[in-house]
């Protein structure tokens, strides 16, 4: 063995600083008896774990005392040994012997701390604590070794200089100390090795731990596994294997539920309301956002902080780095190398080469570790924040008055963009709060080591910067302007998005799709103008920020030896660039922060003017409690807030709710005094004016009148969905509980059952009793699933009747005290009506002795009525008994007796009933058999297909995209140039200024005949930085357009398809389904998606520029570079397939949320008088729940993905730095190439970061490409133009001929009608009976190819149908639906959308309809607004406006499908009347509601079972006996 190995494996005691013996060496050597015990005990415990067997199983487990102090302490004692063998390293090399005690005991203890926390971190988790003895004596014995080598150090004489290994053994035995006492104190306060009378149970594990459906543990894991997300591992690995599903993701801690986050800001926002009232309520939205996530945002500033910070080191070590290789060929001097051993001064240690390598790799690993757990933390506390909103704009919705909506105040499609735009932006300002304060400091920071560095030079290129700083500033500015008009217009568009498929079966049955989507198209243009405008101030603003630094580097270059007189070196050249590389940061960020707050601050106001809008007079979420009775009124002359307890967790009403007790006398149920009602405080005119009325308990109330008297009016205001300008409404029971059936029945997207028990328990034998009651029975019996055949959104596929009785069959099974009733009857035929009126209301109801009030037509029931109210003009015109009504008013009794009469003989069997505006059996058999309607939401699996992306590379226009690519290549090509020659530059000024020597560079030896010729590098760098800056914005320019055009062609493919698609489509897909990719994945589209594929061109050919620039530099860092970029390849191969999965059911997971939103802002009425509120939100937080868990585990992934791109970074950086040293070292490399090394292997790692990143972004973004691409494919409708020769003016006699005619809803399906051949004759009158079921309503739907006519053809005047184009058949027919429909505009647009019809016209179809008068008395006439829906209209009302609009069509052909339903009798025989008038030449195909309005027809069929069983005139069929027709006039 070599002697002087042997002396330093067996020194002896003598303490000296000069000679080789060294009080060091026998602690160090002893302590590597610990450090091999430590091993010895990792090794057993190896074993045991893999020997034991393995269980899929988490075990709860709780962090034990010191948890993280003791994380913290060995991540220290890791530096610290770091420290300790780099000093020993550095004091073996300036030996002339290795002396291997000066760092291999730092080795072995390096390792036996990385043991000892792996041991506890695996004891931890298994709550095992006796084995904790072991790190206790562990701790002792090393710890006890380190004190006495600073005590022989101490002895020595070297605690008064500055040695690094002092220091540092000090360090490491304090730790230890440390270590040892909280081992201690953990084993004196759980006394787990005593035995089982004195040890302390464990302490128990988080309550979220216990759920074995909880799988996120980011809270709960080690520090270290927290910042490197390492217990995501395993999901991850899960997601490679198999595409991930919704189940794989299991639950979030409570911390994230939507409850948690609703209740906590809702109450934050309720105190900051009370505090600065309803005038600031974006104020309160802020400070509720401060008090609920604030200290949280400290912490995640408090990281980032850090983060920022260390990015400085790189420039700080490009800079000695280089200066060290310039020292380095300056041939060493012999003498300093001595056989002594001296230790490393904290000088020497810093300033060595090899060192602040290391040190730059730490910085970079602790940097990536703290930026993205800020990231993280922000992230977290945004998605809860926007979880937290969409909670209460749900709740607020549920609150919202209807005047609110109808008003005109707010729209349908306003509210939906509060929920998904609105709260997103203020998610989007929550990730980016803290470079607010971080993107200026950076700034500062690098402007003053820039200044230290160059000198007065750099303040000319911060002067510049200071500059330009307010053009990116108004830029920025003038970008959040267009941002705001960009949401207003995109409200616009997604509201008539909206409109259009809500109401898509009319549009296609009168063939407006045209002017529909034209009107969409217009808002779209609109959108798309304002959008361009923000497009180019956004180019704008990437070429100032891309070009600021390119010029002050330039203008500081250039000005830096003309001030200074000194060359320009390496060291200061490629530090400073690398200081304006970490500006180009906050310049770039700063733009984009100040967009995004911009967008927040004016989303925020939004939500607070929407959280002070009106709400209903009731605001209780649960049943009234409190006192025993309680009125209702409002009074205005002392507007404020009411009391948190009324509120909830959020309620902001702009008026004061009173509470008073009364005495109401014990037969009253409802009393209201005095009472005037309009729909919102700025109508000019109320709707109910001075009303005085006592409900009686228990008795059964009617209430009667003419269309637009004021009846459903009146259930509005009694249930407070009206605004109560005076008097007041009185329940007499704090905890009488309410049901309602609305005129126009609300049904939800669930199955029959649910909708009717909506929320309360099943009671089997009251359930069959209302079943049978409401006569559904004989329906349940023939849809295919039974009772749990689903229901489509509205009710798609029921008919009207069903979907009334379901309705009231909701209202019977309740067991509310009182029951409101709004016209049911109408819609049910006179048997099945009275079956229910008998069955139900007078027997179920009556019996159990509730409150009934019914609103109805019926007259002929009247004399069963307790009280009788007759509404006229928005008064009570008449109310009692019919005996005290016939008294005061003879003559309205006479009426009524008249009326009676003629009902008597209208009643029809229940074959022929209204109940079939669509019959049972046709849209049953829209179902499949399982009685499932809805289609599962279409999802990719794996990556996301080559086609999409050349998808919107053609959609952009593929000449554009080549060149926007080629242009990208030209700008880096440029860059690399750039920065070549500035190595040549500072080079060549490094040969001058430094050894003299011959070293090589980019462009030969350095022999320039005069290499100060600072104009020579200056007009050559500034050329180079001009093309730059040239590409810069032409590339932008040609990604904005690419950008520009593809968002416009792909959203105008989408929106032409599926105004083609046939209702089969709308009826199987959820409203809320596609309105989504009318929303997101359209705005995703607009405004992300192509700032996304230009960041994946750009950091693609920054990468690839790194890479290059390195290995030209250093041919031998592509040894260590190829494995890690390999690497690289597979991490983001890796990640991605979870990613884009997670991505794909972050998309699917919003549906739902929209979905459920959109359907209750339907029902809002229903949803408060059943109280069922709080049911709902906590439905809707589910929903919510669904999507933050997908969120948050996408996020997190990012993370897990980021931190570890951010190590390989860090790896080529110290690759990159370790081979330039070498090479510079032995081969003499220029200073200047070892400065653009390490300056381009730095900024590889946040472009590697970035890439991944944006890849996985790009591929989330197509996914919403991949969405809206999938409906353009969509199967439409024959799209064929017409193929033969029409005749003009065709249909010019109205003649319809059916042969052999078979259809169905769906391939899949079975037929509907089945071989039906039947003539109509032009000008006939034709009436269509049936049973439930028959096809009644499927024959008229195949006249206008609505369903799949398979078999057999129609011909109307002897032209088959199938050879005419869709657009011009439907034009040429009529169709009177049963349910109305009205579009938010004008009364004109809504009777002649086409503008084809004179004013005249206009009023003389109103007067047939007989509203004439109505339109009249309103102050705009034909331009008054109505509201979405036709809300500011009675049900009556937009029925008589969609006859209207068929007198104006003057079509051949008028089909009507029970047009008359929700009309009173009177009007219904003045309008039959007209309707004869108008159309006695024209075809009339009635499908019966009252078979009086039929027997004088022409033309009668009678449909049984998709086949044809009668044809004839009514006398024929009434001739023959036992004709089934015979059989239903019979019958009534």
């Amino acid at each position: 063995m070599d002697d002087h190995l042997l002396q330093s494996l067996v020194c002896n005691f003598t303490s000296s600083k000069t000679n080789n013996d060294h009080p060091t060496c026998l602690p160090e050597m002893l302590s590597c008896v610990p450090h091999a015990y430590v091993a010895l005990v990792a090794i057993v415990m190896g074993i045991t774990y893999f020997c034991r067997e393995k269980s899929s199983h988490v075990t709860p487990w709780s962090h034990y005392s010191g948890h993280t102090l003791r994380w913290m302490l060995s991540i220290l004692l890791l530096l610290c040994y770091m420290c300790a063998i780099g000093a020993g390293a550095i004091s073996a090399n300036d030996s002339k012997q290795p002396w291997p005690y000066l760092y291999l005991p730092s080795i072995l203890g390096l390792v036996s701390t990385l043991l000892s926390i792996s041991l506890y971190n695996a004891w931890e988790t298994g709550n095992y604590r006796v084995p904790l003895l072991t790190l206790l004596v562990y701790w002792a014995g090393i710890g006890g070794l380190q004190g006495w080598t600073v005590w022989r150090m101490v002895h020595a004489g070297f605690a008064g200089d500055t040695y690094v290994r002092f220091y540092v053994t000090v360090v490491i035995a304090a730790v230890y100390a440390l270590l040892m006492l909280i081992e201690l104190y953990l084993l004196l306060t759980k006394r787990y090795c005593c035995g089982s009378c004195c040890v302390v149970p464990p302490s128990h594990p988080p309550n979220d731990l216990q759920d074995e459906e909880m799988t996120f543990y980011q809270p709960f894991v080690n520090p270290v596994s927290m910042v490197t997300y390492w217990w995501l591992n395993g999901f991850l690995q899960l997601g490679y294997k198999r595409p991930l599903e919704m189940s794989d993701l299991g639950k979030l801690p409570k911390e994230h539920h939507a409850a948690v986050n609703h209740k906590l800001l809702g109450q934050a926002f309720n105190k900051h309301m009370t505090k600065w009232t309803s005038a600031h309520p974006a104020r309160s939205l802020w400070a509720s956002y401060l008090t609920v996530y604030g200290w949280r945002f400290f912490l995640g500033c408090l990281f980032q902080f850090v983060g920022s910070s260390l990015s400085f080191v790189g420039p700080i070590c490009i800079d000695r780095v280089v200066q060290y290789v310039e020292l380095s060929h300056i041939p060493l001097n012999n003498s300093t190398i001595t056989e002594e051993v001296s230790l490393v001064t904290f000088d020497t240690f810093i300033q060595n080469g090899f060192v602040l390598t290391v040190v730059l790799l730490i910085a970079l690993v602790t940097k990536a570790c703290c930026l993205h757990m800020a990231y993280y933390i922000v992230m977290r506390e945004g998605i809860n924040a926007k979880t937290g909103l969409q909670a209460m704009v749900y709740e607020k919705t549920l609150r919202l008055s209807s005047a609110a909506l109808t008003g005109g105040t707010m729209t349908t499609g306003g509210v939906i963009n509060h929920l998904s735009i609105d709260a997103g932006n203020i998610m989007d300002f929550f990730f980016y709060i803290f470079y607010l304060w971080s993107a200026p400091i950076t700034l500062v920071v690098a402007m003053v080591l820039l200044y230290l560095s160059l000198g007065e030079a750099a303040l000319a290129g911060g002067g510049l910067m200071i500059l330009l700083a307010p053009v990116q500033w108004y830029l920025a500015m003038k970008m959040g302007r267009l941002q705001k008009e960009t949401l207003e217009q995109t409200d616009q568009r997604i509201k008539k998005s909206n409109e259009m498929l809500q109401a898509m079966k009319l549009i296609k049955l009168y063939a407006w799709e045209d002017i529909f989507s034209d009107m969409i198209k217009g808002a779209r243009r609109k959108e798309l103008r304002v959008l361009l405008k923000g497009f180019l101030y956004g180019v704008c603003v990437l070429f100032v920020t891309r070009c600021t630094p390119i010029l002050s580097t330039l203008l500081t270059f250039s000005l830096y030896t003309l001030i200074t007189g000194q060359p320009l070196t390496a060291g200061k050249a490629f530090s400073s660039l690398a200081l304006f590389n970490i500006l180009e940061a906050p310049l770039f960020t700063l733009p984009m922060v100040t967009r995004v707050a911009v967008n927040a601050i004016v989303s925020n106001r939004r939500l607070g003017k929407f959280f002070v809008a009106p709400e209903v007079d009731s605001t209780d979420l649960e049943p009234r409690g409190g006192s025993p009775y309680t009125v209702r009124e409002t009074s205005f002359a002392n507007e404020s807030l009411p009391s948190e307890d009324q509120r909830s967790h959020l309620v902001i009403n702009v008026s004061q709710l009173g509470s008073e007790t009364f005495e109401l006398n014990d037969n009253t149920a409802i009393q209201v005094e005095e009472g005037t009602f309009a729909w919102d405080l700025e109508s000019k005119q109320p709707i109910l004016t001075n009303l005085y009325i006592n409900i009686p308990r228990g008795k059964l109330t009617f209430i009667v009148g003419s269309v637009g008297s004021g009846k459903s009016s009146l259930l509005n205001a009694i249930l407070g969905e009206m605004t109560t300008i005076t008097g007041s409404v009185r329940f007499a029971s704090a905890h009488d509980s309410v049901a309602y059936a609305a005129q126009k029945p609300w049904l939800l997207n669930a199955s029959l059952k649910d909708n009717i028990l909506f929320g309360s328990p099943m009671d089997r034998r009251r359930y069959s009793a209302v079943i049978s009651a409401c006569a559904l029975q004989p329906d349940l019996d023939i849809l295919p699933a039974g009772e749990e055949t689903e229901i489509g959104e509205k009710g798609i596929n029921l008919s009207g009747g069903q979907k009334q009785r379901v309705s009231v069959a909701r209202a019977l099974y309740s067991t509310a005290d009182i029951v409101i009733l709004d016209d049911p009857l109408s819609a049910l035929d006179v048997h099945v009506g009275t079956q229910l009126f008998e069955e139900g209301i007078v027997g179920l109801l009556a019996a159990e002795g509730r409150t009934v009030i019914l609103v109805t037509h019926k007259l002929q029931l009247l004399p069963q009525a307790d009280l009788i109210l007759v509404m006229k003009e928005g008064q009570v015109a008449h109310q009692g008994t019919l005996e005290e009504i016939s008294q005061a008013s003879p003559h309205l009794f006479e009426q009524w007796r008249e009326e009676w009469d003629e009902e008597e003989k209208e009643e029809e069997e229940e074959d022929a009933k209204k109940d079939e505006k669509k019959d049972d059996k046709d849209e049953d058999e829209k179902e499949t058999r399982d009685g499932k309607l809805m289609t599962k939401e279409e999802r990719e699996k794996g990556m996301v297909k080559v086609k999409i992306y050349f998808t919107y590379a053609y959609a952009g226009g593929i000449v554009l995209f080549i060149a926007s690519m080629l242009a990208q290549v030209a700008l880096r090509g440029f860059g690399v140039a750039r920065d070549f020659w500035l190595s040549d530059w500072s080079s060549a000024s490094s040969s001058q200024n430094g050894s003299q020597l011959e070293i090589s560079s980019m462009f030969g030896e350095i022999a320039h005949p005069n290499v100060t010729d600072v104009e020579y590098y200056l007009i050559g760098y500034a050329s180079l930085s001009g093309g730059v800056i040239l590409m810069t914005l032409i590339g932008a320019l040609l990604f904005l357009s690419v950008g520009y055009r593809a968002a416009k062609n792909l959203h105008q493919a989408m929106l032409d398809n599926i105004v083609k698609a046939p209702m089969r489509f709308f009826d199987t897909t959820p409203l809320g389904r596609i309105i989504n990719r009318f929303s997101s994945d359209t705005q995703t589209i607009d405004q992300k998606l192509q700032s996304s594929v230009m960041s994946v061109v750009s950091t693609t050919l920054q990468c690839l520029a790194a890479v290059v620039v390195n290995a030209v530099v250093t041919p031998w860092f592509l040894i260590p570079a190829l494995p890690v970029i390999g690497f690289y390849f597979f991490m983001q191969k890796y990640f991605r397939a979870s990613s884009r999965e997670l991505q794909r059911l972050e998309s699917i997971s919003k549906s739902p949320v929209l979905a459920s939103f959109t359907e209750v802002l339907g029902g809002l009425s229903t949803v408060r008088s059943y109280k069922e509120q709080g049911r709902f939100s906590q439905q809707f937080h589910q929903n919510l729940d669904s999507t933050a868990r997908t969120f948050m585990w996408l996020n997190t992934a990012n993370r897990w993905l980021g931190v570890r791109l951010d190590l390989i970074g860090s790896v080529i950086v110290f690759a990159a730095a370790l081979s330039s040293l070498l090479a510079a070292i032995l081969g003499n490399l220029a200073p200047g190439l070892v400065g653009l090394s390490l300056t381009y292997a730095l900024s590889v790692s946040g472009y590697l970061n970035w890439l991944v990143r944006s890849l996985a972004d790009v591929e989330m973004k197509m996914n919403s490409l991949e969405r809206v691409k999938h409906y353009t494919d969509v199967q439409i409708e024959p799209q064929e133009d017409t193929t033969v020769a029409l005749p003009p003016n065709w249909p010019s006699r109205g003649e319809v001929s059916v042969s052999g005619l078979s259809t169905r809803y769906d391939t899949d399906l079975d037929p509907v009608l089945m071989d039906v051949s039947v003539v109509f004759k032009g000008g006939e009158k034709v009436g269509i009976c049936g049973r439930t079921g028959s096809g009644k309503s499927s024959l008229t739907l195949s006249l206008f190819r609505m369903i799949d006519n398979f078999s057999g053809e129609i011909y109307i005047d002897d032209v088959d149908i199938s050879k005419i184009s869709l657009q011009t058949l439907r034009s040429k027919l009529s169709i009177i639906p049963q349910d109305p429909v009205l579009f938010a505009g004008t009364i004109r647009f809504n009777l002649d959308p086409l503008e084809s019809r004179s004013d005249q016209e206009l009023w003389d179809a109103l007067a047939a309809a007989q509203l004439k008068v109505v339109v009249s008395d309103l102050p705009e006439g034909l331009d008054s607004l109505v509201s979405e829906g036709g809300e500011n209209f009675s049900v009556g009302q937009r029925q008589l406006f969609c006859l209207a609009r068929a007198f104006l069509r003057k079509t051949k052909i008028l089909i009507m499908d029970e047009a008359t339903a929700s009309l009173d009798l009177e009007t219904d025989s003045v309008l039959q009347s007209a309707v004869t008038t108008a159309f006695a030449d024209r075809t009339v195909i009635t499908i019966a509601h009252r078979l009086s309005t039929i027997l004088d027809y022409d033309h009668i069929l009678v449909l049984k079972d998709g086949r044809v069983v009668e044809n004839g005139s009514p006398q024929e069929l009434l001739y023959d006996t036992n004709s089934l027709f015979s059989a239903l006039v019979k019958g009534s």
